[in-house]
């Protein structure tokens, strides 16, 4: 129970600092109507622990009261009237839990949190204290802005999860990204680390290259593959690089044989790494971008760090779908692809073409095999397909592009299609927007959310704000209220908590640097 007492002011100035003794985390989001629980663990067994509350970081220095220690809390000392008292268990473990109700003065609410054991036998009069953490509310299903931004405006980058930091409870890498479209995008060398627990942005470990429209694959050891993408001039490459979060640094790989970008990726069952499709040029206009599409496939061996040759594609594609499936298959889907004579392109179109990858022996090229076609052309649904926890495969939206000639007038689609890997079959499930360079991830409960995107045209497009919701268990799409500002090509992440992170991304006047939270 909350404890409105007036402690000794020794107690009271006690208002812990981040010693990181033991670890104190956040289980739920938050989110208003819902109990806020957060977690102690690794903590001294059958101790009593003190639970402090403050709108602020302090810090509080106790060497105030107790002159011999030199330890500060991260907390500060105006709510030291409410205190809370939790016993730990046996193993060193304790919950605290807070309802939350709906009072919309609630909304954005920033509290700090951080915990001590008192009374210990030792030479200060604070035992051993915990992590420091910070919580905002918000409403349900509807984005607010986190207390915290970008220090540069960035779309088109690629977000990837840093679980070595902070007792692995999920930070964030956002890797370059930049400005420009999709035609257009110049990258960034420079990352920055959103800190779970702390909701702050600092400073990451700068990459070898700048790159934008890059694709990150998660290896089986944990580290993270970046693969190819535009630098600061807009030059596709095909470099790679390694981020390594035991190091917290890059180092550089071997290089893909051809320099690609709106390409497709995904990691083997066996471990290595699939690249296919994309284009090596993105400059100076689209006509060059769908002049050097590419049909090849290539795969990245972890053991040696090189890329070999694999079966090439049934034809020419841009912005393809890799997917892993269940099966242990892959699924290369849609794209635009690209007919030529003599080497020149004389059709372009979004297929509806699927097919099958086979791992073959082990380390072996593999081979494709036909699937079952999907029933709605589109292109650059890679980067936010979901798999469901049923196993099936939810693509949304995308570009339909109908012709060459209509290429750069090309507009995105409200289709959305269920793969069943099971019995190789699609099942049409549209959308109410229109839209494409959305975001869409998979909530802790199965649902799907899908936020923003762009409307418009390949070549000029438009940013919107629409969110929708597929549920698995009923196919159906309902809507959400829309984000606090319109954004597309932005990079998203589900945190340990159950808070969906939307950052940065293009509005529809400049490229953003602000992170949005949706709580579901």
């Amino acid at each position: 129970m909350l404890l409105r007492t007036a402690l000794p002011l020794l107690v009271a100035a006690s208002a812990l600092t981040a010693q990181n003794d033991f670890n104190w985390d956040k289980l739920t989001s938050g989110r208003l109507n819902q109990t806020l629980q957060l977690q102690a663990s690794g903590a001294p067994a059958n101790a009593i622990m003190l639970i402090v509350l403050s709108f602020n970081a302090g810090p509080t220095p106790l060497f105030l009261v107790d002159g011999v220690d030199t330890r500060s809390m991260q907390v500060g000392v105006d709510l030291l009237d409410v205190i809370q008292v939790a016993g730990t268990s046996p193993t060193g473990t304790a919950t605290f839990s807070l309802p939350i109700d709906s009072d919309p003065s609630w909304i954005g609410l920033v509290l700090h949190w951080q915990c001590a054991i008192y009374p210990m036998s030792g030479p200060t009069f604070l035992g051993q204290i915990s992590n420091d953490i910070v919580t905002q509310m918000g409403p349900q299903d509807t984005g607010i802005l986190a207390p915290t931004a970008l220090a540069s405006a960035r779309a088109f980058s690629g977000v990837l999860f840093d679980r070595n930091n902070n007792g692995g409870a999920g930070d964030v890498l956002v890797t370059g990204g930049g400005a420009g479209t999709l035609t257009s995008a110049t990258g960034l060398a420079t990352t920055e680390l959103y800190d779970f627990r702390h909701m702050q942005v600092t400073p990451g470990p700068t990459m070898g290259s700048s790159r934008a429209l890059h694709l990150p694959v998660r290896l089986n050891d944990n580290r993270v593959l970046l693969i190819g993408g535009a630098d600061a001039v807009g030059t596709v490459l095909s470099s790679c690089e390694i981020y390594d979060p035991v190091t917290n640094s890059f180092s550089p790989t071997g290089s893909m044989l051809t320099p690609r970008i709106l390409h497709a990726a995904c990691r083997l069952a066996d471990g290595r790494v699939m690249v296919a499709g994309g284009t090596s040029t993105l400059t100076p206009d689209v006509v060059a971008a769908i002049s050097n599409v590419q049909s090849s496939v290539e795969i990245w061996n972890p053991t040696t760090g090189t890329w070999s040759a694999g079966p090439a594609l049934g034809g020419a594609r841009l912005a393809p779908a890799l997917t892993l499936l269940s099966n242990n298959k892959v699924m290369v889907s849609g794209g635009v692809q690209v007919g030529f004579f003599l080497g020149i392109p004389v059709s372009a179109s979004s297929t509806t073409a699927v097919q099958l990858w086979t791992l073959g022996s082990p380390g072996g090229p593999g081979s494709w095999a036909g699937g079952a076609s999907m029933s709605q052309g589109r292109a650059g649904h890679h980067y936010n397909q979901v798999t469901l926890d049923d196993g099936r495969v939810l693509m949304s939206g995308g570009t339909n592009v109908g012709s060459l000639a209509t290429a750069t007038s090309a507009a995105p689609i409200n289709g959305a299609e269920l793969y069943n890997p099971t019995t190789n079959s699609w099942q049409t499930v549209n959308m109410t927007s229109a839209r494409t360079l959305h975001s869409a991830t998979k909530l802790p409960d199965g649902r799907v959310a899908v936020c923003g995107g762009a409307q418009g045209t390949l070549t000029t497009p438009v940013s919107i704000s629409a969110v929708e919701v597929f549920n698995p268990a009923t196919n159906l799409w309902s809507l959400a209220p829309s984000l606090t500002t319109e954004r597309a090509s932005h990079g998203a992440a589900l945190l340990p908590d159950g808070t969906l992170m939307l950052f940065g991304g293009q509005g529809n006047a400049a490229t953003t640097n602000t992170i949005e939270a949706l709580r579901f």
